[in-house]
């Protein structure tokens, strides 16, 4: 299992009095799911698991009533023994929110019951053209919190490398000390590994498990091939072909010595007034990030 930093923040929520359900955002594939159920696992009694994404039907339990008791019983109907409703026992999986608008709406209804906790994962909240918007966003009843690829520290902690060591690479900074020899060029060594295999953990995972880069390189495709995939189903019809150009152009832009992005390296005579708006789509999906020189 690899170590994320998103735990501890996930502790730090639940033992925060009064909490608030809790989302968590992040691009496809970068773990919210399994990071969730584990978090679940590991510290309630009771787990309660709904995915809107591969069980459409679930929507029909949020359609009506948003009152606790009768969600429970719905839910309860769908998933019989599986789903066990004990108060500050029991943690409510709301996977792939996004997918049922409704479902955030009851956030604030979980809030004010207060009996149990509800943890919700989401891919492309709040993105133009994805499902409907919830016909109330519950503001002052909900904490989001941002959910990434594996950082370096992170594929260093799958690699093996401890916090002992960290803490000496650390040590060497503040003291402003020359790191020893061999510990630097294996941390070289990893920060090319990283660089090639990525954060996202289906590909860690099989790089630690095989060292095959044939395999990650796979893994890597399929991805995007999802990402693209996702620019086809859910964006409008009119912004598809542009959003998709401005994805597949990031590998040019990111290739010239010059690393500002240029809309006319998408298409001859392309503007900012035409693109820009497909450019913050692909953003706000979480598949890539802007990096803004001041």
């Amino acid at each position: 299992m690899l170590k994320r930093k998103i735990e501890k923040a996930l502790l730090q929520w639940k033992n925060s009095p009064d909490h608030n359900p809790l989302i968590i955002k992040g691009c496809r594939q970068c773990g919210k799911t399994f990071i969730t159920e584990s978090f679940a696992k590991e510290n309630y009694k009771h787990t309660v698991y709904l995915n809107f994404f591969e069980n459409p039907e679930y929507k029909e339990i949020f359609a009506g009533s948003l009152d606790i008791d009768n969600l429970t019983m719905l839910i309860t109907a769908f998933l019989g023994n599986k789903a066990q409703f004990k108060p500050h026992e029991t943690v409510i999986i709301l996977d792939e929110i996004q997918s049922c608008p409704e479902a955030r709406t009851a956030l604030k209804f979980f809030k004010l019951d207060g009996r149990y906790d509800v943890i919700a994962t989401g891919s492309l909240l709040g993105i133009k053209g994805y499902n409907q918007t919830p016909a109330s966003i519950p503001v002052g009843y909900e904490t989001v919190m941002e959910m990434y690829p594996l950082d370096f520290e992170e594929f260093i902690w799958a690699n093996g490398i401890n916090e002992t060591i960290i803490d000496s690479l650390q040590s060497c900074l503040i003291n402003e000390k020359p790191v020893p020899s061999a510990l630097h060029n294996r941390m070289q060594e990893l920060l090319l590994q990283y660089a090639v295999v990525g954060g996202m953990p289906a590909a860690v995972n099989a790089f630690i498990e095989t060292k095959q880069l044939n395999l990650v390189l796979s893994i890597q495709r399929n991805i995007i091939a999802s990402y693209e995939d996702d620019m086809v189903k859910y964006a409008e019809n009119k912004d598809k072909p542009l959003i998709k150009a401005c994805f597949q152009s990031i590998p040019k832009q990111l290739s010239k010595e010059n690393k500002k992005f240029q809309y006319s390296l998408i298409k001859k005579g392309s503007t900012a007034a035409r693109f820009a708006g497909s450019l913050q789509w692909v953003e706000d999906a979480g598949i890539i990030k802007r990096c803004y020189n001041l």
